[in-house]
């Protein structure tokens, strides 16, 4: 579905008018899955769930792309990990500071899984290589890193149901 942005926009459009119409295909099975962890919320789901398919539609997509081949390496967990190791000690900085990956979270992606990681890294902006761990936060990739977290952790989330 990643690569359909059509099934992507008719998810964010039944949510939208809060319809409780039958999507098809795997809108449809995503949308039930929601609702359904949904009704153990205490909190108005429809928001939250917007949020993170706008944060979808936000990706390119090549990303998308490289996110459907982190659903099938099963790497999402690895991916999410280091996106927040990524955003968490930088997210306030208004200013370009070097860097550096931590070794324990890009060992478990190994060859073809650090290749597409540092694919994603890049489309948002950071600048990767893949025999080098340090980079520099650039302040125009911290929308799209948390648009890329919000994703990983939605699709992980989906993935483990």
């Amino acid at each position: 579905m990643l690569g359909d942005r059509g099934a992507l926009q008719d998810l964010m459009d039944m949510l939208e008018l809060d319809s409780s119409g039958h999507l098809d295909g795997p809108g449809g099975a995503i949308l039930k899955k929601l609702q359904q962890e949904s009704n153990r919320a205490w909190f108005n789901p429809k928001d939250p769930i917007l949020y993170l398919l706008e944060a979808i539609m936000v990706l390119s997509d090549i990303q998308h792309d490289l996110l459907a081949c982190s659903v099938e390496k099963r790497i999402l967990l690895q991916q999410q990990e280091l996106v927040r190791s990524i955003l968490e000690p930088n997210f306030r900085y208004p200013w370009s500071i070097p860097f550096t990956l931590k070794p324990e979270l890009l060992a478990p992606l190994q060859s073809e899984g650090l290749a597409i990681t540092y694919g994603l890294l890049e489309e948002c902006g950071l600048r990767m290589e893949l025999d080098n761990p340090r980079s520099t936060w650039d302040l125009e990739a911290k929308m799209p890193l948390s648009a890329l977290y919000g994703t990983l952790s939605l699709l992980q989330q989906l993935a483990e149901a």
